[in-house]
């Protein structure tokens, strides 16, 4: 499927811990497809845990916040952990708004996500 033009970047790492999807720039209408297959295919992957690393957004919509729920909900079916890295305004004060953040895990930085990614699993979670 072609995409159109976006105003956002995606690069996609892996390692044996964890897969990292990387966005920069805005998450609009442009990008949302490209983003929801992206963690559509991170996910059939089976990775250890997934982390979403929203540091260089400048913009969220209501469709990238639902990209991100949708996959944190597939991810959560799959066992695979899903967190998402980010301090950025843009990103966090809809997550707060909208109380997402009962949803998604979040952290402040990559390296904080990855540890919390790779926590012993709890009862408590």
């Amino acid at each position: 499927m072609p995409y159109l033009p976006a105003r956002a970047g995606m690069t996609v790492s892996t390692t044996a811990e964890a897969t990292v999807v990387a966005v920069s720039g805005e998450i609009d209408a442009l990008i949302v497809q490209r983003l929801r297959d992206q963690f559509t295919t991170e996910i059939l992957l089976r990775p250890r845990a997934v982390v979403v690393d929203l540091t260089t957004v400048t913009f969220c919509s209501s469709e990238g916040l639902s990209a991100l729920v949708g996959a944190c909900g597939d991810a959560h079916a799959a066992g695979i952990p899903f967190t998402i890295a980010t301090q950025q305004h843009a990103v966090l004060r809809p997550i707060e708004l909208l109380s997402l953040h009962k949803l998604l895990v979040v952290r402040p930085t990559v390296d904080e996500a990855l540890a919390w990614a790779a926590r012993p699993l709890t009862a408590s979670g």
